[in-house]
């Protein structure tokens, strides 16, 4: 029996896509603030100072991920769960084969499934593609850049845990 591969977000992985929004925030902020200063008119100050409030709010709750501990993604004998999808488990024998996908900074583990998903995986928004083009209805799409493991060690605990599913490049 295999120990299970639990995987739970990564501080980078969450703290340096944050970074942006905050810059941006504190960009538009320093802008209110001038327009303050300078007499500008209300309702453009107010306009900026929203979206600064907003680029601020949004880099807040990217960055709340690095502090949270809890196990997202469970790959053991039985199958793969993910907690941020739904939290179903789907077993083996219903995947058929597994595909790893990065590029600019992202990796996604695109699982290719014997039937379609369930309903609780199916309807989630990392699944939202899957339901709008013709194609690829039994795909479930797993983001594992945000993720404390790499895809390659996934790829390797998914050939371990589950010789028969087909590894494509």
């Amino acid at each position: 029996m295999s120990a299970p591969l639990e995987l739970r977000n990564s501080a980078t992985g969450k703290i340096f896509p944050s970074i942006g929004p905050f810059i941006i925030g504190a960009m538009f902020g320093f802008g209110a603030l001038q327009g303050l200063a300078s007499g500008a008119d209300g309702g453009h100050v107010l306009v900026i100072a929203l979206l600064a409030v907003a680029c601020l709010g949004l880099g807040f709750f990217i960055a709340r991920g690095a502090f949270d501990t809890s196990v997202k993604v469970v790959l053991d004998e039985n199958g793969f769960r993910d907690r941020r999808a739904g939290d179903v488990l789907v077993p083996w024998h219903e995947v058929r084969s597994v595909r790893l996908t990065s590029g600019k900074g992202s990796a996604m583990l695109n699982f290719e499934l014997t039937e379609e998903p369930p309903d609780e995986i199916k309807y989630a928004p990392a699944n939202a593609l899957s339901l709008i083009l013709p194609f690829g209805k039994n795909i479930v799409h797993m983001e594992v850049s945000s993720l404390d493991v790499r895809g390659d060690d996934m790829i390797d605990a998914i050939r371990r845990l589950a010789p028969h599913v087909v590894v494509t490049p």
